[in-house]
C-alpha cells in the first residue's frame, strides 16, 4: 500500500496575519480575504485527491475558519511564532507519510497544480513563489529534509534537499507563484483567474481597500 499524503497548510487567525496590508485593509477585511483564500487552497487540495488536508491553526479564529473549509485542525503549539516550529509539532504524528505543505495564501492555486507537484517523481520538489519563497513543498517521506522558510526559502530548500543527497525536483506553476502579502499582490488579482471564494470577495475588498491607500 502506497504511503498516505497528508497537505499541510498552516494558518494564522484570520484578520492576524498579512500585516503589510493592514494600512489598505482593515482586520475584518483581511479575515474575510484570509477565510476566502484558505477556501480556495482546501478545495484545490481536495479536488487532487491528496489523502488528508491538515490545518496547523494559530487558535480558535483560525481552528474555526479551517473546519469551516473542511480541513483536519491540529493547534500550533502554545505561544510559538516559528513557521518551522509550527510545521514539526503539525506533522509530529506522521512518519513515512508524504507531506506537502502549501500556505494558505495562494488565491490561483488550482487542483492540477497540487497534481502537477504530486506527480512529479523525486524525494523533494519544490514549487516556487514568484518572490522566491515556497509556495509547495513535498517530502517523500516527511523526514527526508527539515523545513527552512523565511526569505529566499525555494533557494535554501533546494540546498537542504542536495546536501541530504535527495533527489529534487523543481515545478514552476502560476498556481503556486502568486502569493498575497502586500497591496501590489492583492491589486493585481483583478487580472489573473482566481479561485472561486477569493474572486467572489475580492472586488468589495479592492473597492475598500482603494479608498485608504
Amino acid at each position: 500500500m502506497p504511503p498516505r499524503t497528508v497537505a499541510l497548510v498552516p494558518l494564522r487567525a484570520p484578520g492576524a496575519g498579512m500585516t503589510r496590508l493592514a494600512t489598505a485593509l482593515a482586520p475584518d477585511a483581511r479575515a474575510r480575504l484570509a477565510r476566502a483564500m484558505l477556501t480556495d487552497v482546501v478545495s484545490a487540495l481536495v479536488a487532487a485527491r491528496v489523502d488528508e488536508v491538515r490545518v496547523a491553526a494559530d487558535g480558535d479564529r483560525a481552528s474555526d475558519a479551517a473546519h469551516e473549509a473542511g480541513a483536519t485542525v491540529v493547534l500550533d503549539p502554545s505561544g510559538s511564532h516559528d513557521l518551522d516550529a509550527v510545521l514539526r509539532a503539525a506533522a509530529s504524528d506522521l512518519r513515512g507519510e508524504h507531506v506537502l505543505v502549501v500556505p494558505a495564501d495562494l488565491p490561483r492555486l488550482r487542483a492540477d497544480d497540487v497534481r502537477a507537484v504530486l506527480e512529479t517523481p523525486a524525494d523533494v520538489v519544490v514549487a516556487p513563489t514568484a518572490a522566491g519563497g515556497t509556495g509547495g513543498l513535498l517530502r517523500r517521506p516527511v523526514g527526508r529534509i527539515p523545513t527552512a522558510y523565511g526569505p529566499d526559502s525555494a533557494r535554501r530548500h533546494r540546498e537542504l534537499a542536495e546536501r541530504a543527497g535527495a533527489s529534487l525536483a523543481i515545478v514552476d506553476r502560476d498556481g503556486f507563484h502568486h502569493d498575497v502579502d502586500t497591496w501590489t499582490d492583492l491589486a493585481a488579482l483583478h487580472e489573473v483567474e482566481l479561485g472561486e471564494e477569493t474572486a467572489r470577495v475580492l472586488p468589495q475588498l479592492l473597492g475598500r481597500a482603494a479608498a485608504v491607500v
